[in-house]
């Protein structure tokens, strides 16, 4: 059974479900081409598209989170926001947001001195390219704390030069561009693109919480709205804070997606 409040919004129409993969539907892997989502996942998200706007929120470039979740009919949001996708990129283009073009480049060029003067000092360490910027992953280092540090240290200043901003993850330092786009944002925009009524988002991290907190915003505008969040050993507290409703780690999120599923069927019929 779902919460009488997720009731209250699974009701509305338009409605709109929107998920974090990493640490929400797919377990925290140990390289990100490891990830893949937690069993049942895809089939309860593909029944729940036949309902709702199903939207996937996630760090990763578009095509990176669509090659994990892999279904068409869904709507891919990658780079925190700055990608969109009307479908699988295989099927339907990806726009990119004009304001972040001119960061193409220096994305590159940090990336490119991480590869050069990171990798050949931090065993394990895992760059994730996207098409602006990327993700600098050090879980697999010896001392991820020693790593962590080397990697802030060397970037700040280049990344300073460039206009590209640093942000911080889970064991993983992000290049993002110096734009106010993110999660919350983004989810903003799927809202009122699907002139929804109704949404729902789910997510655990630190870049999640601007989707968390953008949900306090909407309720205030008048939308039914609510934000779960999973919790790890190492969500941040302030996640856990202002979500609605927590469920422990991917697998209850997974149990609790298909209620959701079950619901929201339940209310079409």
């Amino acid at each position: 059974m779902v919460s009488e409040d997720i009731t209250k919004v699974l009701t509305q129409r338009p409605l709109g479900l929107v998920f974090d993969i990493d640490g929400t539907l797919s377990p925290i892997a140990q390289t990100p081409d490891e990830a893949k989502l937690y069993p049942g996942a895809a089939g309860y998200l593909q029944r729940a598209s036949k309902f709702a706007h199903v939207g996937v929120l996630t760090g990763r470039a578009v095509a990176d989170g669509a090659r994990i979740v892999n279904l068409e009919g869904l709507t891919y949001i990658g780079t925190h926001g700055l990608e969109w996708c009307d479908g699988l990129p295989t099927t339907h283009p990806v726009q990119l947001l004009p304001e972040a073009v001119p960061f193409l480049e220096p994305g590159k060029e940090l990336l490119d001195l991480a590869e050069k003067e990171l990798k050949p000092k931090i065993p394990g360490l895992v760059i994730q390219r996207k098409n602006i910027g990327g993700t600098i992953h050090y879980r697999l280092a010896d001392d991820p704390e020693a790593a962590r540090q080397l990697i802030l240290n060397t970037l700040k200043e280049p990344a300073a030069r460039l206009n590209m901003h640093i942000d911080e993850g889970k064991r993983a330092v992000e290049i993002l561009a110096p734009l106010t786009i993110n999660k919350g944002k983004a989810l903003r925009r799927f809202v009122e693109h699907f002139n929804l009524k109704g949404v729902i988002f789910a997510g655990d991290d630190r870049t999640d919480l601007h989707g968390i907190l953008e949900i306090e915003r909407l309720r205030q505008d008048g939308y039914a709205a609510h934000a779960i969040a999973v919790q790890h050993a190492d969500t941040p507290p302030a996640v856990l804070e202002h979500a609605d409703t927590i469920v422990q780690g991917v697998e209850e999120m997974v149990k609790l997606l298909e209620q959701i599923t079950i619901d929201v069927s339940r209310t079409n019929a």
